[in-house]
């Protein structure tokens, strides 16, 4: 039971990534990161200076991380603890990514709150953030021109790239969160206690007032040229979005029909009238072995799969693999979303077995190695074994034997002959009386 991370991404995050990736000199900036970068050398530093949680270590923490990442579909990451009054958390890594929390933030947020903190840090590794999201921290502080040898103009445009993605991914953390909450509410009140509203302070706050910043914000920043362009220019190089912005996406999103399908497949998984599409990933199908095919699909939870034969093809590929998919009627040539009991026909390469052809022929004769077997042999030997096969048209003809050749003998058989044809292969079918011609050597 999980929710594949393209059902909550923000439209916005993908957006982001990708004009990131087409800003010139990112690919250039990639190599330069991946050439000195380390996940390894992070692993030494959590683990010199940071409190490991886990395995008796503050466990009340840490054991909130299984069934969060059970929902998301992750491996359970590593978390750790730094000393930071200020109230923060992040996740970074690659392969093995890992979260760590300040001890400030404990102190800030009540403990009801810290699973969605932590639903929040596992959605950007469902999201496959954490890769970039290292590397943008690296360019925000600075370093990445002196590694990559770009200039500092050239450098500029990606800081702000990176610094605007970074801003949109948290949205699509923030979905990840409500998720697993089952509601935004605590994402919502998370964003207003790091806003201002500490757990020490006495006083009654507002969610709603709160959500109604969000608003007044938006109409002031999109009610002129010159409101915008003031939030660019402060903004430009934020890596996280506004509190009372992110509270109000949540609040938004969590009204979605998507949102709800989420919520009603998490409760029943196996509910048949769940509307929660699941992603069908054609390259995890087509040219695979068919019982390969339907374990993935099965996987993903699609209940109605059937297979059909199919005895040729075009294609060079083994027998027993995927050719084409059908979904509901209709043969599909992209990845795409599928409710999860929508009929999936899956078409396999097998060809006819000799027996299946031999049906297809009945009462007439195969010869499976050619005509090979019945030459350099006696020409009595060649019309018995013709004859066993099943021919009764047979004719002999004499042929000279040349006068240069060498352990050729007299009444061998030099050639056989069907309708004419020498080239005999294991695909023809012949009748029984069939013009069969023994052509046999004779010395002139």
């Amino acid at each position: 039971m999980k929710v594949d991370s393209e059902l909550f991404i923000h439209d916005s995050d993908k957006a982001a990534l990708d004009a990131l990736k087409a800003i010139p000199g990112f690919n250039q900036l990639v190599k330069a990161f991946m050439s000195v970068w380390s996940e390894k050398e992070q692993k030494i530093v959590n683990m010199s200076s940071n409190l490991k949680l886990g395995n008796g270590q503050m466990d009340k923490y840490y054991n909130l991380l299984p069934p969060i990442c059970e929902k998301l579909g992750i491996e359970v990451p590593e978390l750790y603890i730094t000393l930071d009054v200020v109230p923060n958390s992040w996740t970074y890594g690659d392969t093995h990514p890992y979260i760590v929390i300040t001890s400030g933030l404990l102190e800030t947020l009540p403990d009801e709150l810290i699973p969605t903190v932590l639903a929040h840090e596992c959605g950007h590794i469902a999201c496959h953030h954490t890769l970039y999201t290292t590397m943008g921290n690296l360019v925000l502080n600075g370093a990445a021109n002196f590694l990559s040898g770009i200039g500092t103009l050239a450098i500029y445009p990606i800081q702000m790239a990176f610094a605007y993605w970074m801003r949109c991914s948290e949205f699509s953390a923030d979905r990840a969160a409500a998720i697993c909450d089952g509601n935004p509410d605590k994402m919502i009140e998370t964003c207003m206690r790091l806003a201002g509203y500490d757990k020490d302070i006495l006083a009654d706050a507002n969610v709603e007032l709160f959500l109604n910043q969000a608003k007044d914000y938006k109409e002031l920043v999109n009610g002129n040229v010159f409101n915008k362009s003031l939030e660019f220019l402060l903004f430009n190089s934020i890596d996280h979005p506004l509190n009372a912005v992110r509270a109000f996406d949540i609040r938004e999103w969590s009204n979605t029909e998507r949102f709800r399908n989420i919520q009603d497949y998490l409760s029943n998984p196996d509910n048949p009238n769940n509307k929660l599409p699941i992603k069908l990933n054609l390259s995890n199908v087509i040219g695979k072995d068919t019982e390969k095919a339907v374990s993935y699909l099965q996987s993903d939870g699609f209940t109605n799969i059937t297979s059909e034969r199919e005895t040729s093809t075009d294609l060079k590929i083994k027998p027993n693999t995927i050719t084409s998919l059908e979904v509901n009627g209709k043969q599909i040539s992209e990845t795409d979303w599928f409710k999860f009991d929508s009929t999936i026909l899956m078409k396999y390469y097998e060809p006819k077995t000799d027996e299946e052809i031999a049906l297809e022929h009945p009462g007439e004769i195969n010869l499976i190695n050619g005509t090979k077997p019945f030459v350099d042999i006696s020409l009595s030997d060649s019309k018995d074994k013709l004859q066993n096969l099943g021919f009764t048209n047979i004719a002999e003809k004499e042929m000279a034997i040349p006068k240069i050749s060498f352990g050729i003998k007299p009444g061998n058989v030099a050639k056989v002959m069907i309708n004419q044809q020498t080239s005999i292969t294991k695909a023809m079918w012949f009748k029984p009386d069939d013009e069969v011609t023994v052509y046999y050597y004779v010395q002139i």
